[in-house]
């Protein structure tokens, strides 16, 4: 599915942890502290140089560092891994995404001189609309990180994500986001927009875009704990593609985790062996796990890790989702559109 030897960007996750609680994020429920199946862990330097070792660090053109759980600042030696990066491959171009609410400006002032680095600051709206969503972060914080690597000679995008609550301050953080130099602004509708939000006590504070569910985080906790979805839950409400135009195969890319396991993207790389009970990702999960065999990268070699992927595009010839067919690259990747 995808060589080694042709292998070209890495989709890396150098850190699960996170010091924001957005409700929506699949590490918490709601933004109430409960994990439902991953491990938190950060990638170090010394993983960061045995996974990518200057031959292969010479063979790709990119490394974007986002997700799937946790922050890029979370990591403590995160400045440290993308001047690994930058002095061990000059024509790498890394793409980092984080809510920037952390560190000294002696770091931001730092990160701002790697090179061919685009960094992307998850800000949804004002001060006084961002942090409806982006629970424990600090606006005013965020700003700051913001001009202070800018000013460095940062390139620096502003991310937007689109809500009931601040869809209406559009136009002025794009006006903001010029004035202060950022290259792009772009709004994104990620869908996730609908739902409660609880704090750390599991008190309710409000609703994300039209929410009237449980409010009682007792009985939500209750559902996410004994509860189960079910492939013919999912299944229901969709029906296989004729084809899948797979992203990571277009793009010759690899997701790699916090903690060194390899897929083909961060959407089959959700943690597939232990996480999401009642939710989504069980089912899908279910389906991706039998597949998976030696694919952490610390304990095989990455060529090693890669073989489980002829198992993934073997799935997007089987008629039904019961026999095998992947729900979620047909979510994903698939489409319609007839096979060119």
């Amino acid at each position: 599915m995808i060589p080694y030897q042709t292998i070209r960007s890495v989709h890396l996750e150098i850190s699960s942890l996170c010091n924001a609680r957005c409700p929506l994020c699949p590490r918490n429920l709601y933004g109430y502290p409960y994990n439902s199946g991953y491990t938190e862990n950060n990638l170090t330097l010394k993983d960061i140089q045995t996974i990518f070792t200057p031959d292969f660090l010479g063979q790709l053109s990119s490394v974007h560092m986002i997700g799937n759980f946790g922050d890029f600042i979370m990591n403590p030696e995160s400045l440290e891994i993308v001047q690994y990066f930058s002095n061990t491959n000059p024509e790498l171009h890394m793409f980092v995404g984080s809510n920037a609410s952390a560190r000294d400006q002696d770091f931001w002032s730092e990160l701002a001189k790697v090179k061919n680095l685009k960094f992307e600051f998850c800000i949804d709206g004002l001060a006084d609309t961002h942090h409806l969503y982006r629970q424990n972060t600090s606006w005013d914080t965020i700003i700051n990180n913001a001009k202070t690597f800018i000013n460095a000679g940062g390139n620096a995008k502003w991310k937007f994500i689109k809500f009931k609550h601040n869809q209406h301050q559009i136009q002025q953080c794009e006006q903001l986001a010029n004035t202060l130099g950022f290259s792009e602004f772009e709004v994104y509708d990620e869908g996730r927009n609908t739902g409660p939000v609880f704090d750390k006590q599991g008190n309710y504070l409000h609703a994300l875009g039209d929410y009237t569910g449980e409010t009682d985080i007792t009985k939500v906790l209750e559902q996410a704990s004994t509860g189960m979805m079910l492939l013919e839950d999912l299944s229901q409400q969709n029906s296989p593609k004729t084809t899948v135009s797979c992203k990571a195969k277009n793009n010759q890319s690899i997701f790699i985790s916090s903690t060194g396991d390899v897929s083909p993207c961060c959407w089959l790389g959700i943690d597939p062996k232990t996480y999401g009970k009642g939710r989504y990702h069980e089912p899908c999960n279910k389906q991706v796990a039998p597949m998976i065999q030696k694919n952490n990268v610390f304990e095989h070699s990455l060529q090693e890790c890669l073989e489980w992927f002829a198992d993934v595009e073997k799935s997007w010839k089987i008629e039904s989702y019961q026999d095998g067919r992947l729900l979620i690259c047909d979510d994903y990747c698939g489409s319609n559109e007839c096979a060119q």
